[in-house]
């Protein structure tokens, strides 16, 4: 095959598709990723700082745990895990964001 025979066959391939849904899918995937990372980095100062927080505040809160009887505190451990747990499932979720909302104008 010569190479203008070569430059014909490839020439007289068919136009590509207008749009590449596989491709806008990939990329419409990584920016959800980008943005889950996001918000996830976005959320560290603030884990951090509640942190030192209640690190502070350990001393004074272990005398109320210790007088509260044994039942109680696993309980609110595991109901306060699952809050922050909701809490930041929604939050990754987009579920405790603002939403927008644009009128519509006819043309």
């Amino acid at each position: 095959m010569t190479p203008e025979q070569k430059l014909a066959a490839l020439l007289a391939v068919e136009e590509p598709p207008r749009r590449d849904f596989v491709f806008e899918a990939g990329v419409a995937e990584r920016i959800a990723r980008r943005r889950a990372w996001l918000a996830v980095a976005a959320l560290l100062p603030w884990m951090l700082v509640s942190g030192c927080v209640l690190w502070a505040l350990a001393p004074l809160l272990e005398p109320l745990f210790a007088a509260l009887p044994g039942l109680v505190s696993p309980i609110a451990l595991v109901l306060g895990l699952t809050a922050v747990a909701g809490g930041a499932a929604m939050r990754l979720a987009g579920l405790g964001q603002r939403r927008v909302r644009v009128a519509a104008t006819p043309k």
